[in-house]
């Protein structure tokens, strides 16, 4: 499968979200923490008046073992508002199709082993102007990254954005700031 030159990368572990129930956009955090992941794709592509379409995200499910790509330079239609965003992911996993986003069964091991992302983590090294130098990112979701993955993701080079924990959606509009700046 071809895929555009992505000048930024952003994989998101989502260990909460069961894209196999019914998805009522009136309640995401009922739904696991789907604002969590409509907050981090709305912060990845938007900008005041604006859309990034340099980018490229997956978020990984790991109750389904599925993945959720959206490309920003294919991508059409798609709000930053969580709701909007909500909307489109729930046709979306209902197997409707929608320009620029994919939805497939698929293991977090291989989208690390075709990127080669650095991990944020908190533990892993600060230094702000070597972050810049990096196109590929992994974000843990507010529980942090899937325990079953451990050995695959004990492999990754760790990198962190200082002392204190940032929100996922946070995470990336520091990243996308720091990449922004090169």
């Amino acid at each position: 499968m071809w895929l555009p030159k992505m000048n930024r990368i952003f994989i998101i572990t989502s260990n909460s979200v069961d894209t196999s129930k019914p998805l009522s956009i009136n309640s995401l955090t009922s739904y696991g923490r789907l604002d969590v992941l409509c907050r981090c794709i709305s912060t990845a592509f938007f900008l005041s008046n604006n859309f990034r379409k340099d980018v490229l995200l997956y978020v990984y499910f790991v109750i389904n073992k599925t993945i959720l790509q959206i490309t920003g330079e294919n991508v059409h239609g798609i709000n930053p508002d969580e709701r909007a965003i909500a909307g489109i992911l729930k046709r979306v996993f209902r197997g409707f199709p929608h320009p620029g986003i994919r939805f497939y069964s698929g293991n977090l091991e291989n989208l690390l082993i075709k990127y080669e992302p650095v991990m944020l983590d908190i533990h892993g090294e600060v230094n702000h102007k070597r972050i810049s130098t990096y196109q590929s990112f992994i974000i843990g979701d507010q529980l942090g990254y899937p325990s079953e993955d451990e050995i695959i993701l004990s492999k990754l080079k760790r990198v962190s954005l200082g002392s204190d924990e940032y929100l996922s959606s946070q995470t990336i509009t520091i990243l996308n700031y720091m990449l922004d700046q090169e």
